[in-house]
């Protein structure tokens, strides 16, 4: 019965995939990214706990991904990936005050010896530690996320070697503006500048 179900249902979501990525091309957007991770449907089915399938879409690693590569395959359409972005298994656990795991690091250097593409990597970089990383060769791109919302000129700063502001994670997913818009550029911080402004009238 599950498998007979996965044969209708699963289809049909990997084709909501390729109409969402349909939908962006033609809205404008050079490309999009299929997100596997975080938790979202395609992580749920990676994960061997969220994971309890019993047919072709479960219980082995090759089956659990079975789905992810449907969608891929789906929406480049032979096209190839023009890039693989992973989180940092390292760095991140230390920036979120957990020891990492020796395991995902082993993966992470697996998936660099076989991915022939570009690979980004993100979470928990600082400058000397993305530096770092691309000068051993480990990535090609480093991201940055939460450095990047705590600071508006963050490319500025790190030409500049200048302090960083730190970012508040108790602000996160507020649906506000604070946390958001509200930290201050260097020029604003030595009053060259306004501070932000936040215009509420679009509420």
């Amino acid at each position: 019965m599950a498998g007979a179900a996965a044969s209708v249902e699963l289809p049909g979501i990997v084709q909501q995939y390729v109409r969402a990525a349909k939908n962006a091309v033609e809205a404008g957007f050079d490309g999009v990214e299929i997100h596997a991770a975080n938790g979202y449907l395609l992580d749920q089915f990676l994960s061997s706990s969220t994971n309890r399938r019993l047919d072709e879409y479960g219980e082995t690693v090759a089956n659990r991904a079975r789905l992810l590569l449907d969608v891929v395959r789906a929406v480049s359409n032979e096209h190839g990936l023009a890039y693989l972005h992973l989180v940092n298994p390292v760095l991140a656990a230390v920036a979120d005050g957990r020891v990492p795991d020796p395991r995902p690091m082993r993966l992470l250097e697996l998936v660099r010896k076989l991915f022939r593409g570009p690979l980004i990597l993100a979470g928990g970089f600082g400058l000397d530690t993305a530096e770092g990383w691309l000068e051993q060769g480990r990535a090609d791109l480093i991201a940055f996320g939460r450095a990047f919302i705590a600071n508006p000129d963050l490319p500025k700063r790190f030409r500049l070697r200048a302090p960083l502001n730190a970012d508040d994670p108790a602000t996160y997913y507020g649906g506000g503006e604070k946390g958001y818009t509200d930290y201050p550029t260097l020029e604003q911080d030595a009053g060259e500048q306004p501070m932000p402004c936040v215009d509420k009238r679009w509420r």
